[in-house]
């Protein structure tokens, strides 16, 4: 599996998956930090990794391509990178990627959420 975390996310949670031997892009430590969510969700798109994020804005409507997923991890703003972190250890542990495949994952405290990619 192959993925792009977005800056927004802790290290840790790159370092997690690197740690399940995926392939990872992590946007903080790249050139592309700052880059746009269209040019990030196009980069997905193309190299067919699932985009994590928490971002909310994401333009999932109206886009010709869709990465292989998408994992939002909604948390409240006073998480902190360990409180989200083992929030997404968790849920990551409980699912099979493969059948994550053209769906949203909403990951959220005491939930988790599975639909498809609006197209």
């Amino acid at each position: 599996m192959l993925f792009l975390i977005d800056e927004n996310l802790p290290l840790s949670i790159t370092s997690y998956l690197q740690s399940l031997n995926y392939d990872v892009f992590d946007v903080a430590g790249s050139d592309l930090r700052g880059a746009s969510d269209k040019f990030l969700w196009n980069k997905a798109a193309t190299e067919k990794r699932i985009l994590v994020t928490r971002d909310l804005d994401y333009p999932i409507l109206g886009m010709s391509k869709t990465p292989y997923a998408l994992i939002l991890v909604r948390v409240p703003s006073e998480y902190t990178a360990a409180q989200i972190t083992k929030l997404f250890k968790e849920a990551f542990a409980g699912i099979d990627t493969k059948k994550i495949k053209n769906n949203v994952m909403v990951i959220s405290p005491g939930r988790i959420r599975i639909s498809p990619l609006p197209k």
